[in-house]
């Protein structure tokens, strides 16, 4: 089997997985002979893409973490915010996974768009299951991290849809009553005997990072229990990689790399390093694009293969290992090139146009603008300047920036001291986002203190980079 994106499917392809509606209902059994009216449903439900056979993929058998009666229960389960069932739903998502020896998971979600409230805490939890066995928990710990992620979303049934959806950037007011989904959530479970102390903990926790930077709380990593970092890692995934109305789903490469630039900030390394051995950055069944220009289909991405897997070319059916030698000088693309160019059409009117967001980036050290320069130039319009004093007096002479990226440490006047100043000018209306080269306690107290938008922590992972800088001028809540 083979995944293709809609645009490529034609009538008279082969469907070879079920689709699933907006309730979790089977939509169009595997088997079913497309038609241009199923293909043109699928495109108006905004799925990403679908499952059909082929010659070239027929040795490729893929099958679903869970059985699709199994994701029906537990989408009702979350739909109707059971508590009490939420238990026997967790057991039975455990004793599947372990019964079928899933280690990784390739298979992407074909769900509808809208479903995404639902299918996404049955997605976590089937992610951190196969987490938490990959970092060897107990039976009991299991259990509870598995329960937490089916209950972790709870209370978002009770955000307005408006705002849950809203494609705008969200204004102040809107972005608290997102973020209190995590206390709703803890209130609809804390009472509840069924439910596990550890449980509620990590329900409560789990938007917490590792700098104290999270909420509701703010406390640090050093204070947070393993399933809420490894129940944050699997809900912050799923959620990088889900199409949703605001935004298109990043590839699992993008997310992954999201994820080791967010390490020591928002994630526990540990945990990352687990994720990516165990969850494939380049799922069987679909396609890359390799830079000599061939297109293939990925066989095996396990081990050192989830960083080289085994290709398929397409052209000729010739099989390649990017991990042997005579291959590594091939870097490897999606056919999709991702989130940052999904709609190519519309990036380009935005390189066009004559006004652009302006990004000002003051560091002391030429290289470091070099690598910011390159990272973000063909989206924004980039200010570069080496020290505090040049920002001062440019912000004197010039119109503000839609966002500042500065050093947290320069000689002459550190950042801090610059963004004290800019701060009192323009009442934190411009937002700043700190580059440091340490994510310590100190630096994630100076930046709460200033009202900062972030930090990034060098040396740069360029989608992190992109990926917060993106999230904060779209005004919408971190991951």
């Amino acid at each position: 089997m083979r995944y293709i994106t809609l645009d490529k499917a034609k009538p008279g392809d082969i469907l070879m997985s079920d689709v699933f509606d907006t309730s979790g209902h089977v939509m169009i059994v595997a088997g079913t002979e497309l038609t241009e009216k199923y293909i043109e449903r699928l495109i108006s439900m905004e799925f990403g893409g679908i499952y059909i056979q082929d010659p070239i993929s027929e040795d490729v058998v893929l099958e679903p973490a869970i059985s699709p009666e199994l994701r029906k229960i537990a989408m009702e389960c979350v739909k109707s915010m059971s508590v009490k069932d939420s238990v026997p739903v967790s057991h039975s998502i455990i004793e599947e996974i372990l019964q079928k020896q899933i280690v990784s998971l390739d298979m992407f979600n074909l769900h509808a768009v809208d479903d995404y409230t639902y299918a996404h805490s049955v997605n976590v939890a089937v992610l951190s299951c196969v987490l938490g066995t990959g970092m060897k928990l107990s039976d009991q710990e299991l259990a509870d991290l598995v329960n937490a992620a089916i209950l972790h979303d709870f209370g978002k049934m009770k955000i307005p849809m408006e705002i849950l959806n809203k494609k705008e950037r969200l204004t102040g007011e809107e972005y608290d009553i997102m973020r209190s989904h995590v206390k709703l959530s803890y209130e609809m479970i804390k009472d509840k005997t069924i439910i596990t102390p550890s449980v509620k903990q990590a329900v409560l926790f789990h938007h917490e990072n590792e700098d104290g930077s999270g909420y509701p709380n703010g406390i640090y990593g050093t204070e947070l229990p393993l399933i809420a970092k490894i129940l944050h890692v699997a809900d912050v995934y799923d959620a990088l990689v889900s199409d949703r109305p605001f935004k298109k789903g990043y590839t699992h490469w993008e997310a992954a790399e999201y994820l080791m630039g967010g390490c020591g900030i928002s994630f526990d390394k540990e945990v990352v390093d687990c994720f990516i051995k165990l969850i494939p950055l380049y799922p069987k069944g679909s396609e890359i694009r390799l830079s000599n220009g061939n297109v293939c289909l990925v066989l095996d991405n396990t081990g050192v293969h989830n960083l080289r897997p085994v290709v398929r070319r397409i052209a000729d059916g010739q099989t390649i290992d990017l991990s042997e030698r005579e291959n590594l000088s091939l870097t490897i693309h999606s056919t999709d090139d991702g989130y940052l160019a999904k709609n190519e059409a519309s990036r380009q009117e935005m390189l066009t146009a004559a006004v652009r967001k302006k990004i000002m980036v003051v560091d002391d050290m030429k290289s470091n603008l070099r690598t910011i320069r390159d990272i973000l130039e063909q989206e924004y319009k980039l200010v570069l300047l080496k020290s505090g004093q040049q920002a001062l007096t440019y912000l004197s002479k010039s119109k503000a920036p839609d966002l500042i990226i500065m050093d947290i440490d320069m000689p002459e006047m550190k950042g801090t001291e610059v963004a004290k100043l800019i701060n009192e000018k323009y009442d934190y209306q411009i937002p700043i986002l700190f580059v440091s080269a340490l994510s310590d306690v100190e630096t994630v107290l100076t930046c709460r203190q200033l009202k900062a938008a972030g930090y990034i922590v060098r040396p740069y992972q360029p989608f992190y980079v992109l990926s917060e800088v993106r999230r904060i001028l779209e005004g919408q809540e971190a991951y």
